[in-house]
């Protein structure tokens, strides 16, 4: 390792990336193309082969492109080195049978990172490595895969936002916000990554499961009226239970959130993706953990416990005998 300091343009780390579907490929191409040393982990074999052979093209919003020095299909087949920090990017819904692998990736002193949608989904990463090597990542981008290798970037509105579960893990925090920030992915430290957690998992859960149960897009839903004071009731609900949960914002948080979601284009919500390919879900993180948060801070939530509820049904469906 090298560099005039922490996070600085030349400091050039090990850097593992498991998950690269849009998200992860994001995140990957930018470090990759910032000099640092970049493995990517995923199971989508095609993927897999044409990052390996060309790299990441991120196209649409932004663009960019940055080839890993690495892009395999299990943890256990990237180079035995030191990796300084390993970014969770897969669905938090399958995060307790990643953690095992990533945190022997992880070593001794690496820092594991949940670059995940939802609450507390830190929580589990926890429970394998403890809060001193555990951080969040509050990834304000979206994209989507256009083929093998190549993704889409749909909108980066603001920072990303970077903290940690323990104070022994500001340093480490600090360092990878200042290095995404040096890579040109703007990103920046926190020293209260819950309320950016809860931000962004009202936003998510107002609209990403409404997409998945209608199979509309992002802005279709919006558009439609009914839809749009369904998610509109989501909102005020989840910032009820955030307030409830010690977290507030100014009395134009709620038009912040209209404003943010008006933003989205007509691509299809990652939980639309998930239903449609029947694979598990956020819901359990998302509008699930908001009425679990609800109920035992003794307040209601009866939309998100609904569409919770609907959604859970949905994937149960796919294994019932009678269908």
């Amino acid at each position: 390792m090298s560099g005039n300091g922490p996070g600085s343009s030349t400091e050039k780390l090990n850097i593992a990336v498991v998950g690269v579907g849009p998200v992860g490929s994001i995140l990957a191409a930018w470090l990759a193309r910032a000099g640092h040393h970049v493995g990517v982990v995923d199971i989508d074999e095609p993927h897999i082969a044409a990052i390996r052979r060309d790299g990441i093209h991120v196209e649409g919003f932004r663009e960019a492109h940055g080839k890993p020095a690495e892009a395999v299909h299990k943890c256990s087949e990237l180079s035995r080195r030191h990796w300084d920090f390993v970014g969770i990017s897969t669905k938090a819904s399958i995060l307790h049978t990643v953690m095992p692998d990533a945190a022997l990736l992880a070593g001794r002193d690496g820092y594991v990172i949940s670059v995940q949608n939802g609450l507390d989904t830190e929580g589990e990463i926890v429970d394998v490595v403890g809060k001193d090597r555990t951080l969040r990542m509050i990834v304000n981008y979206a994209g989507g895969k256009v083929a093998d290798g190549r993704i889409r970037m749909m909108f980066f509105n603001g920072k990303n936002a970077i903290g940690m579960r323990s104070p022994a893990g500001e340093a480490a925090a600090r360092r990878f916000a200042a290095l995404l920030d040096a890579a040109g992915l703007e990103s920046e430290f926190t020293d209260n990554v819950r309320k950016f957690e809860w931000e962004k998992t009202i936003l998510n859960a107002a609209m990403s499961p409404l997409c998945a149960l209608t199979h509309l897009t992002m802005r279709e839903c919006f558009e439609n009226p009914k839809m749009n004071a369904l998610s509109k009731a989501l909102l005020v609900e989840g910032i009820a239970v955030a307030k409830a949960d010690g977290y507030e914002w100014d009395p134009g948080f709620l038009d912040h959130c209209v404003t943010y979601l008006s933003k989205a284009g007509h691509h299809r919500a990652s939980m639309w993706v998930d239903v449609a390919n029947r694979r598990p879900t956020e819901i359990r993180f998302l509008n699930g953990r908001i009425a679990d948060l609800a109920d035992q801070r003794g307040i209601p939530a009866p939309l998100h416990r609904m569409i919770a509820t609907l959604i859970e049904g949905i994937e149960q469906s796919w294994t019932s005998p009678h269908r």
